[in-house]
């Protein structure tokens, strides 16, 4: 669990998140919009690929880490599944990046829950849809 001191986070996390020891810490609110940019900006590669690619977008795609496979699947029935999850999974910069969205969003949802409950068995997910990429959690 992420300890919560004055609203900032401790000095383990201002290191990865390149904090000077010198300065006040690291807030919340900046690695919430650190999540959010780089959700964004994965969203936008993935549609980039999609496009390329010609797969289609509706219907929406269910992304979930695989433990068992240590790679990204996709959760349902899109026609295009198999070849996605191809196309993802060779992509060493597209994997790094949804396990590095997974920590931000992890780190900002433990935070919050801190003391009120737990994540334990809830799964990280991002949905690609036609007007953009969604974060959220499924048990």
């Amino acid at each position: 669990m992420v300890a919560l001191k004055d609203n900032r986070l401790d000095e383990g996390l201002a290191r990865i998140f390149g904090i000077a020891s010198d300065q006040a810490g690291v807030q919340l609110e900046a690695i919430r919009s650190k999540a959010a940019a780089n959700l964004a900006a994965y969203g936008k590669l993935i549609a980039e690929m999609f496009d390329k690619q010609s797969v289609p977008v509706p219907p929406p795609v269910h992304l979930q880490w695989w433990h068992e496979g240590s790679r990204i699947q996709v959760v349902g029935s899109h026609p295009d599944r198999e070849r996605i999850e191809v196309l993802l999974n060779g992509d060493g910069e597209m994997v790094e990046e949804f396990k590095e969205l997974e920590l931000l969003h992890e780190i900002v949802r433990n935070t919050e829950l801190a003391g009120e409950g737990t994540t334990q068995g809830q799964h990280f997910n991002i949905g690609i849809t036609s007007t953009g990429p969604l974060a959220f959690y499924t048990e």
